[in-house]
């Protein structure tokens, strides 16, 4: 009996066997549409005869299996201030960290975009270089070329980053104290770290420990936080400065509006709701 092509039959008795290991019908999905890729790659007819039996037995495990996604939690400029604290600005291996930090907060950006897994995997046309941060007098221009959704090189984006006068939280300040205190030529990585010999790049493992480390000084769950952290707490703390949605979502190169899962509202955001609608009433 040849197993391709399969049948509708085969790929819901599939599905409910993945059920028993995954908790997110997300991942089942994946995983019967990646049977379905083969089927195409290999020229063999997709049983779509009967598809509405798939989507019956996804409702279905999504009522049998009840998944909330784990979120990590957002870095806030009031964590920032507090993870400030326990560096050392005179420590060129802390400045880079904070600059890193900085920049991943202020530009909403995926780790892809920042740092490499490892020194050999640096690219530089995903990676950022000296060459990609343009200094001006009152704001520095991030340039990338690659990103998640810049795929082929259709587009570059381009995003400044201005100044905050005397606030530690200055990634225009700290970018330019990485570079005096570790000079590099335009095409090495935008961070570097000092090793025994001179420099080094900074990869995501290192990124990742001091993260946790400094997190763990602040009195935080670290295991609750990971880099992609400062990507929601920035586009949080965007929202909460009412800049408008598609500022937010330009800004934080998301092709979609799948940005506003990302959003935290507190408290507040909710009482204020609750409010504006008491006081229309009053009117």
């Amino acid at each position: 009996m040849s197993p391709l092509p399969t049948s509708v039959n085969t790929l819901c008795l599939y599905g409910k066997f993945l059920s028993r290991s995954f908790k997110s019908v997300a991942s089942i999905q994946n995983y019967i549409s990646g049977v379905k890729t083969l089927h195409l790659l290999l020229g063999v007819e997709f049983p779509t005869e009967d598809w509405f039996s798939i989507k019956l037995l996804f409702r279905g495990l999504s009522r049998q299996n009840h998944h909330m996604p784990r979120r990590a939690l957002p870095i806030t400029p009031q964590i920032l201030f507090q993870m400030y604290e326990f560096l050392d600005m005179s420590n060129p291996s802390d400045v880079t960290i904070w600059c890193c930090f900085l920049f991943a907060f202020f530009l909403m950006v995926r780790k892809s975009n920042l740092v490499p897994t490892s020194a050999k995997n640096f690219d530089p046309h995903k990676q950022l270089c000296r060459k990609n941060v343009i200094v001006f007098s009152d704001y520095l221009l991030v340039r990338m070329e690659w990103s998640k959704t810049i795929q082929f090189g259709n587009r570059k984006l381009e995003l400044p980053l201005v100044k905050i006068k005397e606030s530690p939280l200055c990634p225009y300040n700290a970018y330019n104290r990485m570079c005096t205190l570790i000079p590099a030529d335009g095409d090495k990585p935008a961070f570097l770290i000092p090793q025994s010999k001179g420099y080094k790049t900074l990869c995501y493992s290192f990124f990742q420990k001091r993260l946790r480390d400094i997190l763990e000084m602040c009195g935080l769950n670290s295991s609750k936080f990971s880099s992609h952290s400062f990507r929601r707490g920035g586009a949080t703390w965007a929202f909460h400065s009412k800049v408008p949605s598609e500022l937010i979502q330009f800004h934080g190169d998301w092709r979609s509006d799948a940005y506003k899962v990302y959003l935290e509202f507190d408290l507040q955001d909710k009482l204020s709701i609750s409010r504006a609608m008491a006081d229309e009433i009053l009117n």
